[in-house]
């Protein structure tokens, strides 16, 4: 999704900006809860994918988001996600004070963003020894259904600090199966997503 009258600025005109993400655990198919370790460990899976495809991107400086605004950081961020995913337009204006004043410090008009979320379970599930098992009973049907299913959803912005507004949006299908906290996986998943408007990042996949 595109802004009215905008175009995809060369790469080498974007900054990006440190990867939000949210991960929730299932443990032993509990109600899922985040998990800190979990969320972590995604976000540095988010940046790897993203610095993998840095050079054919020509992506410039990085905005780091320090430790005494991220919070506010990323409630802006996922403010944003879910405001474009309930109007499903970018006609309005974006409320991202901290990104604002994160990017006038390096005189930045345009960054991009990377913000994810999922959900993952511990143990696996299915377990190996479970997985492709057929159903009980005579009856046809797929193979053994899990009680859950990894999800994991991508979205890229990119936000233009001048008219304070999210002037590019994408996202993976909402209904992912891909485990949050597979590098392989997302990787994959996120040079997929890239395919889309961003050409140069065919080389890689």
């Amino acid at each position: 999704m595109v802004r009215p009258g905008f175009r995809l600025p060369p790469a080498k005109g974007l900054a990006f900006v440190s990867s939000v993400t949210t991960v929730a655990v299932s443990r032993n198919l509990s109600p899922s809860i985040a998990d800190k370790a979990a969320t972590l460990e995604s976000a540095r899976l988010l940046s790897l994918a993203l610095l993998q495809h840095r050079a054919e991107l020509q992506l410039r400086n990085e905005v780091t988001i320090p430790d005494s605004l991220l919070l506010a950081a990323r409630k802006e961020k996922y403010n944003a996600v879910l405001g474009i995913e309930q109007h499903w337009q970018l006609a309005g204006g974006a409320n991202l004070p901290v990104l604002d004043y994160l990017l006038a410090q390096q005189r930045q008009r345009y960054a991009l963003l990377t913000v994810a979320s999922g959900l993952t379970y511990i143990p696996k599930w299915p377990p190996p020894n479970l997985a492709g098992l057929p159903r009980l009973g005579s009856s046809p049907g797929p193979p053994y259904t899990p009680a859950g299913q990894p999800r994991s959803n991508i979205f890229l912005l990119i936000y233009d600090q001048q008219q304070h507004a999210i002037v590019y949006y994408r996202h993976t299908p909402p209904l992912a199966t891909s485990e949050p906290l597979d590098g392989l996986a997302l990787q994959h998943d996120f040079a997929k997503l890239l395919k889309k408007d961003f050409p140069s990042a065919k080389k890689r996949d």
